[in-house]
């Protein structure tokens, strides 16, 4: 199995230098890190999205600085030995990809940081990924992808990214929060069909009470 967080880790980014929302976020993924309870030597394989609400300035992508709380509790330092752990971008975790296997399907899955400017840098590296790595069955993760409904149109990062990768024939999903609700579309390009998932809980009672998307 694999499980993917997919941004907004926090609320308030680096919070004016406290912490605590990051210790919070630590101490409950750590629980499915533990390889005793979940059986697994690694933990449950899993990868956290850079959201908007995970910068500072929120909303606000620049290397190295908007990010440093998520680097630091959740960098490239986390993850490194961990046998599904791919990589990463640059020289920090805000874009990231996972190796995993399951049900004899062999998986890799990219995480892309928010951006409100799709940054054609990251996208080439994606494209690259998925050369490499064409021989698995491909998920995108990103904060912000499509928008609630049936078809869910694209943000600006979304339709950069689905263009930038769509020619690959082993994606095959792509998923995204950021806005409350839900939504889904699919697009097919050259005989390959993309659907791509929206599941935000945030607006339902509780925030969604920890609910989860099994699937």
């Amino acid at each position: 199995g694999y499980s993917v967080q997919l941004g907004d880790c926090t609320e308030h980014g680096n919070n004016g230098n406290n912490p605590i929302e990051w210790l919070r976020a630590d101490s409950s993924l750590l629980i499915i890190e533990n390889p005793g309870t979940t059986g697994m030597v690694n933990g449950l394989p899993y990868g956290i999205c850079a959201g908007n609400h995970d910068q500072t300035p929120i909303g606000i992508d620049l290397p190295d600085t908007t990010t440093r709380f998520y680097n630091q509790y959740f960098g490239i330092s986390r993850f490194t030995g961990r046998g599904y752990y791919g990589g990463h971008y640059g020289t920090n975790n805000d874009n990231w990809y996972d190796l995993f296997s399951a049900s004899g399907m062999d998986f890799i899955v990219i995480g892309l940081e928010y951006d409100t400017s799709p940054d054609a840098a990251v996208l080439a590296w994606a494209d690259q990924l998925l050369t490499t790595y064409n021989n698995r069955r491909a998920i995108v993760a990103s904060h912000f992808i499509i928008n609630t409904g049936n078809p869910g149109g694209f943000g600006p990062q979304g339709q950069a990214v689905y263009d930038a990768l769509k020619g690959h024939s082993n994606l095959f999903l792509m998923l995204c929060g950021h806005v409350p609700g839900e939504g889904r579309r699919q697009d097919t390009f050259g005989g390959n069909t993309v659907q791509t998932l929206l599941s935000d809980y945030q607006s339902r009672t509780g925030g969604g009470s920890g609910l989860l998307r099994i699937m």
